[in-house]
């Protein structure tokens, strides 16, 4: 019986993992969809925080991204960990097929995710998804980049890992999948703001984690890899850079660069986030010292008005005395008083 984990694909195994594919992650994303527009629970959620079409959309591409991300660095791990254990003989020679198979398997999300975010965008002013060529257009005008990246990745990186490489270097490539160890932290900050968590504690934290996991894994693991196969040929960086195939230099730069312009906004959005959070405290003072004077004023006017009031009776009173005294000392008045 095929084992994916060590067999090497057919024509015939790798038509049936694609197909497994193309099933397998729009099931993720309906099952996640179902749940919660047709379960208790799941309408529960909705109505708490007020989840319309374009959320659960949303969200479930982003549960259905980070099930493909899990996969594929636990593939990518298991090889690299066996490699540096030394369970191998050549280190640049030595066959993973495993990685094929997920290669395979894996091509169909990236057709799969262009349809989800073409879902999610297409709710995101209206409940129901419509097809136009209009709305197409501004679909690939709004999400160029990641469009871009997700036509590179199949049409140009699978041949290049499947076939331009003829089986070398397995350990240099396993470790390149750890590149979605970032993707979770990226799904799980949406799913954050459509719970209406941005302001929380969970919500910094992630993205602290977010920013480090892509530095680490999508903007630093390309010169890593240059580095470890400097290290695993005995070559400088200098030959390894001249002797390299300029295909494989311009395959490298089409995918590192857009995560460079990723990190960049996101190391944007953390500053901004972390600045606002350290801001609310001296606007928290602020407003309260603007509540407190308020109140002292209001206070202080109402004793004012008091005693104003209080020396306007006295003065009324006190005229009214003197004008009787005045009155009365008067002969002809007090003469008939007398009377």
């Amino acid at each position: 019986m095929f084992d994916p984990t060590i067999d090497q694909p057919s024509l015939l195994t790798g038509m049936a993992e694609f197909l497994t594919g193309l099933v397998f992650f729009p099931l993720v994303c309906f099952i996640v969809q179902f749940l919660f527009r047709c379960t208790s629970s799941g309408q529960f959620i909705c109505t708490k925080y007020n989840l319309r079409s374009h959320a659960i959309h949303d969200i479930s591409n982003k549960v259905t991204s980070s099930t493909f991300a899990v996969l594929a660095c636990s593939t990518g791990l298991s090889v690299v960990m066996a490699c540096s254990q030394g369970n191998v003989g050549d280190i640049l020679t030595s066959r993973f097929y495993i990685l094929d198979n997920y290669l395979i398997f894996g091509f169909s999300y990236f057709i799969y995710d262009m349809v989800s975010m073409y879902f999610v965008f297409s709710t995101e002013h209206k409940e129901e998804v419509s097809v136009s060529k209009g709305e197409v257009v501004k679909f690939i005008k709004s999400r160029t980049l990641i469009i871009l990246h997700h036509l590179l990745v199949p049409l140009v990186g699978f041949p290049v890992m499947m076939i331009a490489r003829k089986g070398r270097g397995d350990c240099i490539l396993g470790a390149s999948f750890l590149i979605e160890a970032s993707t979770p932290f990226v799904s799980l900050r949406v799913i954050l703001v459509h719970l209406k968590l941005k302001e929380s504690r969970s919500y910094v934290v992630n993205g602290l984690l977010m920013l480090f996991s892509f530095l680490l894994c999508r903007v630093l693991l390309f010169p890593m890899l240059y580095m470890r196969y400097s290290s695993m040929t005995g070559l400088s960086m200098y030959s390894v850079m001249s002797t390299t195939p300029i295909w494989v230099h311009l395959l490298v730069l089409g995918l590192w660069t857009p995560q460079l312009v990723w990190f960049n906004k996101m190391l944007k959005g953390t500053v901004k986030l972390l600045r606002g959070r350290k801001n609310e405290p001296v606007k928290e003072a602020i407003k309260d010292s603007n509540k407190s004077n308020f109140t002292t004023n209001n206070i202080t006017e109402k004793v004012i008005d008091k005693d104003t009031k209080e020396n306007n009776e006295n003065s009324k009173d006190t005229g009214q005395d003197i004008h009787t005294k005045c009155v009365d000392n008067i002969p002809e008045v007090k003469s008939k008083k007398e009377d």
